[in-house]
């Protein structure tokens, strides 16, 4: 809740710009290095117990590419950034519908787009904040009141504390969002489909280096393989949104069984995975759209108020590039946030509009088809050569 009235009962010091940031995730550690050069105090506060681990590689392409040269990170990603990978779609019978062919290396490399292990990217940009930002794992914000010349933030703990700036880098789900946007619960977009992902050690169902797809109208499987595990991922599509707990493990491995047993291709195999015990990401296809980034003395920086969806393959480039331009936009104006804020939404949200169209059209049908119709103009594009992934 936001209360425009309430002051603290602890002041900060008051010529001391500060910044309190949710979530330490690539969001929340990207815009923590920008705002310490900016000459901020930072401070994170995490909900987890630690540096959320696992989950599936993150693309760097394009603009991602210079922010990281400019972070002085990108001989670390580069150092770290895994082969290239031929994306194979394929029939009940495993033999290739079509394929998109991964590049030599060294074209890889003079196109400028990579891919590292989502772990590997985030200890990078932990380990170029460690010291010069203080985070505050296990602790999450309870309140946010929004003043005219400062942000009182009471803790979970009850400790309240004074900031200049805070800034929602807290995920889909963010907390920032729910508390301060009067269009935070609503602001979700369902894409029409929930998805399952796993990775588990290497399991030999694919070679290393590659993807494949198999889909009929309504469901999909992926693999992707590399030298030390696999991504296992199942989606299927539903007009509505389905009513189930998030907490309930066992329901959701029901759900995924409802949907996919019976099914052909290394589905079998895939199942005897979802059953083992381990952890696992199950959830909606959604993106977030909101009328505002910002209210107040407060902005929200990737996933938290602009979610593409996995299906766009950008979240963690997403990330990146919003981090940046919201430094960019404070540099500009670095006694006028209202101004800085402006300045980020107007100069990136038609970027993230356009990404988050193409993947809840262009996207969906296209790795995950809805129907017997899609299914088969994707099949037409692939024997033609004409399909197109770029999201």
């Amino acid at each position: 809740m936001v209360n425009q009235s309430t002051t603290s009962s602890r002041a900060e010091p008051t010529g001391e710009m500060s910044v309190l940031i949710s979530g330490a995730s690539f969001a929340g550690l990207a815009t923590a290095y920008w705002m310490a050069k900016l000459g901020y105090r930072v401070t994170i506060v995490e909900l987890a117990g630690g540096m959320r681990r696992g989950g599936t590689p993150v693309d760097i392409e394009g603009e991602t590419i210079g922010i990281l040269s400019s972070m002085g990170l990108l001989d670390d990603v580069l150092a770290k950034a895994l082969p290239p990978r031929d994306f194979e779609f394929r029939a009940a019978d495993d033999s290739v519908l079509g394929r998109i062919g991964s590049d030599s290396a060294s074209d890889r490399r003079s196109a400028q787009r990579y891919e590292i292990h989502r772990d590997d990217l985030l200890d990078i940009l932990f380990a170029a904040v460690d010291g010069s930002v203080e985070i505050l794992f296990g602790r999450s914000i309870r309140r946010i009141d929004d003043g005219a010349d400062s942000v009182t933030v009471t803790l979970d703990d009850d400790s309240r504390h004074t900031y200049t700036l805070v800034l929602g880098c807290d995920g889909n789900r963010s907390n920032t969002r729910r508390l301060v946007f009067d269009d935070g619960e609503s602001a979700s977009y369902f894409m029409g489909g929930y998805f399952y992902l796993r990775v588990v050690p290497k399991t030999g169902m694919l070679p290393a280096n590659t993807s494949q797809l198999f889909s009929v109208a309504g469901r999909a499987a992926m693999l992707n393989g590399y030298d030390d595990r696999t991504d296992i991922a199942l989606a299927f599509r539903s007009e509505r949104e389905i009513s189930y707990d998030f907490r309930d493990k066992t329901e959701q491995r029901r759900l995924i069984h409802d949907h996919f047993d019976h099914l052909g291709w290394k589905v079998p195999e895939m199942l005897t995975h979802v059953d083992a015990d381990g952890d696992f990401y199950f959830d909606r296809a959604n993106q977030i759209r909101m009328k505002s980034w910002s209210k107040g003395r407060v902005a929200l920086v990737g996933d938290a108020g602009y979610c593409v969806s996995p299906v766009a393959g950008m979240g963690g480039s997403m990330a990146l590039i919003g981090a940046a331009r919201l430094a960019e936009a404070l540099r500009h104006h670095p006694s006028d946030h209202a101004a800085a804020f402006r300045e980020y939404e107007d100069e990136l949200r038609p970027f993230v509009e356009e990404v988050q169209e193409r993947a809840a059209t262009i996207g969906m049908s296209m790795l995950f088809p809805a129907d017997e119709r899609e299914l088969a103009e994707r099949n037409r594009q692939l024997r033609e050569g004409t399909i197109d992934l770029e999201l």
